[in-house]
């Protein structure tokens, strides 16, 4: 079993375009966080996008404020943050997502791959590919704005199995946020600016949503997962559940023919009980035809 919560901060756009307007943001959203157990903070890309100039982009090595106020919320609370930044890289600049651990530690980043024509026109750097950080909560990884257009992108991150995607952006994308949720087979946590911002669950489905009104999205989730089409699995299901009663959850979704087993219980993971029961993950099963 492991649950984290999970938080996400919605932007509102601040009549003053400065980096003192934007952290000011942050801090005071931050503040309804302070003490709260929260796991996992994701930023949005506003952060970044109207918060630095090109010519206050950070490093790991030489952080500046943006990182800092991260890295100081992370120690204080005990969590990690996916903190939007411009990340400065052997001269080069990214639109990206620090990932920053619950001591301090900058755990790694992931750069935007697919830049809009005004960042490559203020001189931002194209990430090269998906990125995922293996952290003590689970393996994160990032998505940012634009991106989401691009199947390309979400394949390479199918193939690399995140628990949760960290998706900070200026626009919402509609439906296309439940596809990456659906398609990656993880959680995808929304910082955004428009519409919402939303913790979205692997079938899709929106487990917290915030806007402007109140600008925190909080969830509760457990990555302990295994994800399986219904057929040949759920034959197994009310022995699985007579065998495990409350220390498993088998979460259905008929509208698509597929099923999540979490496991509630420490001492056995849902992948221990799959192997047991002879169930079949979603992806293998489909790869079969």
């Amino acid at each position: 079993m492991k649950k984290i919560n999970i938080s996400t901060i919605h932007f509102q756009y601040p009549e003053e375009r400065s980096q003192e307007a934007v952290l000011k943001q942050f801090q005071e959203a931050t503040l309804k966080l302070a003490g709260t157990d929260v796991d996992l903070v994701v930023t949005c890309e506003g952060m970044e996008s109207v918060g630095q100039t090109v010519a206050q982009a950070e490093s790991f090595d030489n952080p500046g404020v943006m990182l800092n106020t991260y890295r100081d919320f992370a120690v204080e609370n005990k969590c990690h943050i996916a903190g939007s930044v411009k990340l400065l890289e052997a001269d080069k600049v990214y639109n990206a997502l620090a990932f920053i651990g619950s001591d301090g530690d900058f755990l790694g980043s992931y750069k935007k791959v697919h830049l809009t024509e005004g960042e490559l026109a203020k001189g931002l750097s194209c990430g090269t590919g998906a990125q995922v950080v293996d952290t003590s909560i689970g393996r994160l990884g990032g998505v940012i704005c634009f991106d989401l257009n691009y199947d390309s992108l979400k394949h390479q991150y199918k193939r690399l199995k995140p628990d949760v995607l960290c998706f900070s952006s200026m626009f919402h994308g509609g439906s296309m946020q439940q596809s990456w949720a659906y398609d990656c087979r993880t959680v995808f946590a929304v910082a955004c600016k428009d519409i919402s911002s939303d913790i979205i669950d692997p079938f899709g489905r929106n487990l917290s949503s915030s806007s402007f009104h109140t600008r925190i999205t909080w969830a509760r989730v457990n990555l302990d997962r295994f994800f399986m089409h219904g057929d040949n699995n759920s034959q197994h299901f009310p022995e699985i559940r007579r065998k495990y009663g409350d220390r498993v959850l088998i979460d259905t979704c008929s509208r698509l023919g597929t099923a999540l087993l979490y496991s509630e219980d420490e001492s056995i993971s849902a992948k221990q009980i799959a192997e047991e029961f002879g169930l079949t993950a979603i992806d293998d099963y489909l790869d079969q035809f």
